[in-house]
């Protein structure tokens, strides 16, 4: 448990990406991370079982939706996250539908969105920059923390991330439309 801080930095949901993107660890190297329902589930794991959460200013605030926990502040984020040059997102097509899960729900049905293509994130120099600067501001721990929790979460493969997620927070599945397919049911 890290000692708490006399003056926190207020870290709100782009700074959240931008810890667990540029953290080593994972199945990627730090700066990158593949597939916007792993940022998704990350970010919602890293506001539940880590000290990150004490650290935050703002949630994202995730909901109950057709893919289990989602959180429209995290899509808002990653795109202010992109317009500042922090971070390249790049749409790329999917290997499987799991991938997609969450961009479809982030665009409420729309029908012009492929359900095979994903988002993939990568910090800039800028944002890597960015990221060495929040951990300055974090106690000394902070980057083991992080590196623990994505060599533990992000180098899962997705379903089985997914699968975390519904059985530890079953209360975020209940609208979910793949419930039964991840839980085997």
């Amino acid at each position: 448990m890290l000692a708490p801080m006399t003056s926190t930095p207020p870290l709100e949901t782009d700074d959240a990406i931008v810890l667990v993107l540029g953290a080593p660890g994972g199945r990627e190297p730090p700066g990158r991370l593949d597939g916007v329902t792993r940022l998704e589930k990350l970010i919602f794991l890293l506001e539940r079982e880590t000290p990150v959460s004490k650290w935050m200013t703002e949630r994202a605030d995730f909901r109950s939706w057709r893919f289990g926990p989602f959180s429209a502040k995290v899509y808002e984020a990653a795109d202010k996250l992109a317009a500042y040059d922090l971070l390249r997102d790049s749409a790329r097509q999917a290997k499987s539908a799991e991938d997609g899960w969450e961009s479809v729900s982030a665009l409420m049905d729309r029908g012009d969105v492929d359900p095979y293509t994903t988002r993939d994130f990568e910090l800039t120099e800028r944002g890597m920059d960015y990221y060495r600067a929040l951990l300055s501001e974090l106690p000394p721990e902070a980057e083991l923390v992080l590196r623990d929790f994505k060599k533990r979460f992000a180098s899962l493969p997705l379903r089985q991330l997914v699968r975390y997620v519904y059985e530890r927070y079953p209360q975020f599945t209940d609208k979910s439309e793949i419930r039964d397919e991840i839980l085997g049911r």
